[in-house]
């Protein structure tokens, strides 16, 4: 029997000492093996946060676009041949166009590398799969050539998702009304007008680290209603155009186109205290207020915009063989009396002021509101610009 106080054996030593060096290989090999797949890790992590970073920037860009298309669906076995989905919005700044696209064919070294998806954007539109102007690598590491699919509005609810094959948007009705797409006024990348409408594009991308697919819907998109807008026009708006172009109308200047003019006298004569005797006089007088407004246009060129008003003090169904006719202007007031000045050769501001209470009923009216127009733009000119349409 062995004694109490005995210690290990030499063979359970060895044996322990056996389990403790495989049970320390072991652990060496599996943190190895961890350390080893970390860099992967590392990367799939990055390229499957660069797939999510990309899917909610393409989203918020949809909700700011007036309209979204596809320029190029397959890239097919060109050298720059291209995938391509293009964007439009426009506000105050003017148009903007961006696009997002991938040229598959080329390789993966190149300068235009085959496994990126890039985006350029620029205020014209962007030519489809134009290589030499790439513009920013907004994706790296694709397998493949994105996929781009438009669903009409109408086919939603039949669509299936890509990858579980099942209905992409279970709780649409079975039929949607189509709206048809409205043009917006721009031309695309071919010269044919952008139309926006509320159509959805997919947009499938694939890489070695993940898959996505991102549903895009232009946030600005015509609806199927009508909003009627009423605006509300100041003089600078109202006064009309020659034609249809853009005016940016600042000023206005007065001038007087005479038709003909006549003195006349009359016979109930005074004395002076000379002892010669006077007669009353004064003028009948025809002819044009010429309204001249102007402004200086975005390009350096000047807008011109001609109006006229015509005015007479002669009112022939009063004062014809009316000996004499009243005489009361100003303002008395009987419109069409003859003026007492011969003032033709004064400037044409002053010339209105001093002949409108002498102008004949039928044309006064015409000739005021034409006037007040005339001062209303020039004083919404000065305090600052304002673009009226034609």
């Amino acid at each position: 029997m062995r004694r109490p106080d005995a210690g290990f054996s030499l063979i359970e030593i060895a044996i322990a000492a056996g389990v403790f060096v495989v049970l320390a290989l072991g652990a060496f090999e599996a943190v190895r093996l961890l350390a080893q797949g970390v860099p992967q890790l590392r990367a799939r992590s990055s390229a499957y946060a660069s797939l999510e970073r990309l899917g909610a920037q393409l989203r918020a860009e949809a909700r700011s676009a007036s309209a979204i298309w596809t320029s190029s669906l397959s890239a097919g076995t060109a050298a720059d041949g291209c995938v391509q989905l293009d964007f439009y919005g426009g506000d105050a700044a003017g148009p903007a166009f961006w696009s997002y696209r991938a040229f598959p064919n080329h390789a993966a070294s190149g300068a235009v590398p085959g496994d990126a998806l890039f985006r350029a954007a620029g205020t014209a539109p962007i030519a489809a799969c134009d290589a030499a102007h790439p513009g920013d690598v907004a994706l790296r590491g694709l397998r493949a050539a994105p996929q781009l699919a438009a669903i009409p509005p109408q086919q939603l609810a039949a669509h299936q998702d890509p990858y579980l094959a099942v209905a992409d948007s279970p709780f649409l009705a079975a039929t949607i009304p189509a709206t048809a797409p409205v043009a917006l006024g721009v031309a695309g990348p071919s010269g044919t007008p952008v139309a926006g409408g509320n159509a959805t594009i997919e947009l499938r991308l694939d890489t070695a680290a993940a898959s996505r697919v991102v549903d895009l819907v232009a946030g600005t998109f015509p609806g199927s209603f009508t909003a009627v807008l009423h605006y509300t026009c100041t003089e600078r708006c109202d006064v009309g155009h020659d034609d249809g172009t853009a005016k940016t109308l600042t000023t206005c200047a007065i001038g007087w186109q005479t038709a003909w003019s006549q003195r006349v006298t009359w016979n109930d004569f005074s004395s002076n205290p000379d002892g010669s005797l006077s007669a009353p006089s004064g003028w009948f007088i025809a002819g044009t207020f010429v309204f001249t407004y102007s402004g200086t246009r975005a390009d350096g060129g000047t807008d011109t915009l001609v109006r006229t008003a015509a005015a007479t003090n002669w009112d022939a169904a009063r004062d014809y063989g009316t000996s004499p006719p009243d005489r009361n202007a100003p303002d008395g007031s009987l419109a069409g009396s003859f003026a007492p000045w011969d003032v033709r050769s004064e400037p044409g501001a002053a010339w209105y002021a001093d002949f409108l209470p002498y102008v004949a009923s039928g044309e006064r009216a015409a000739l005021a509101a034409e006037k007040q127009r005339c001062d209303a733009v020039a004083a919404q000119g000065t305090a600052g610009g304002f673009y009226a349409n034609g």
